[in-house]
């Protein structure tokens, strides 16, 4: 049963006893409704005051029936209104209203499916970085990110399309399929993507033959956490300086530069212009390290001389960067006009 019905019969328990029992009364003896009423406040009451009128045998008969019936719906309402007290559920409910409504508020956020070991880093780094985002879980309670007041949760799951549209999918920016099973990955990427064709997805698949089935379904990346973990360990051994820089820059370090990228807009003017004759540089004091173009891979071009500086610069290319906030910013004005 669940908690609103349970907090609803709680209420209409005793008030449905009482109408019965003061009916009852007018019905069997013959009494006016107040009279009743009064006899049967008493009555559950066990104030142990006098009868209004003297009973019949039959209104003594329905009289225990009343006591017995009031024993067991006070009792029952007295625990459920405990049990709602001392179990938090009316805060759990108080909260679940509050999520509902800030989820509702929510557009171009990122939607987190599964709140596991994976999907809790995810929301850690999306949180660091300020971006808004709301996890489907079918029990968030699990979560390590389930005590967190800031974190919105959408319990269900995600591969219910109801679920998906509770969780704002009409309206996110991406959606991150991070549950254990690759087959639940498979299904909540094909209902997203029927759902959103714009949006970004980005899949967690744990075998590798897993990953074109993912990519099939509507998948714009997918990661698998094996893969990356052994890159990851090798790299450590291999080029330790450069994973420990990529940490500062990228990841929790309090460094003065950071690595970030940016969209080129069709009104910018670094379109048209290769990235040496742009000036980025001497304007901004940032350093591009490296261009990407609408499909996501690098802009290379073999027979340039100049290498990365001979490349021109489009509409809707990714600047990689690296610089201060400030300089940045100041590239982020040059390209995103």
């Amino acid at each position: 049963m669940s908690l609103f019905v349970r907090f609803a019969a709680a209420l209409m328990v005793p008030i449905l006893l009482v109408l019965g029992g003061t009916l009852g009364y007018v019905w069997i003896e013959g009494w006016k409704f107040w009279e009743g009423l009064y006899m049967t406040v008493i009555t559950i009451t066990t104030v142990g005051y006098a009868e209004v009128h003297p009973l019949t045998p039959a209104g003594q008969r329905f009289t225990v029936l009343l006591l017995m019936f009031s024993f067991i719906a006070v009792g029952y309402s007295v625990t459920t209104f405990i049990s709602f007290v001392f179990e938090g559920q009316i805060i759990h409910a108080m909260r679940g209203r509050r999520m509902k409504r800030l989820i509702s508020d929510l557009k171009d956020h990122y939607i987190i499916c599964g709140g596991g070991v994976v999907g809790k880093e995810v929301a850690q780094e999306l949180k660091r970085a300020g971006m808004p985002f709301v996890i489907v879980d079918k029990d968030p309670a699990r979560s390590e990110l389930g005590r967190d007041e800031t974190v919105l949760f959408v319990e269900g799951r995600a591969e219910d399309d109801e679920v998906l549209v509770e969780a704002g999918i009409h309206r996110a920016k991406g959606l991150i399929a991070v549950l254990r099973e690759d087959a639940l990955n498979v299904f909540v990427v094909l209902s997203a993507r029927q759902a959103n064709p714009d949006l970004t997805i980005v899949a967690r698949a744990a075998e590798e033959r897993t990953i074109g089935k993912l990519m099939t379904a509507g998948a714009n990346r997918v990661m698998s956490p094996y893969q990356l973990a052994g890159r990851r360990i090798a790299s450590v051994l291999l080029r330790p300086s450069i994973v420990d820089f990529l940490d500062v820059v990228v990841g929790k370090g309090d460094a003065a530069m950071r690595l970030e990228q940016f969209h080129v807009d069709e009104r910018s003017p670094l379109v048209g212009k290769q990235l040496k004759d742009t000036d980025i540089g001497q304007q901004t004091g940032a350093i591009v390290v490296g261009i990407q173009g609408p499909d996501g891979k690098p802009r290379v071009d073999p027979a340039a001389s100049a290498g990365l500086s001979g490349i021109t610069i489009q509409e809707e290319d990714v600047l990689i960067a690296l610089g201060s906030d400030s300089q940045l910013n100041r590239l982020k004005d040059m390209a995103e006009q």
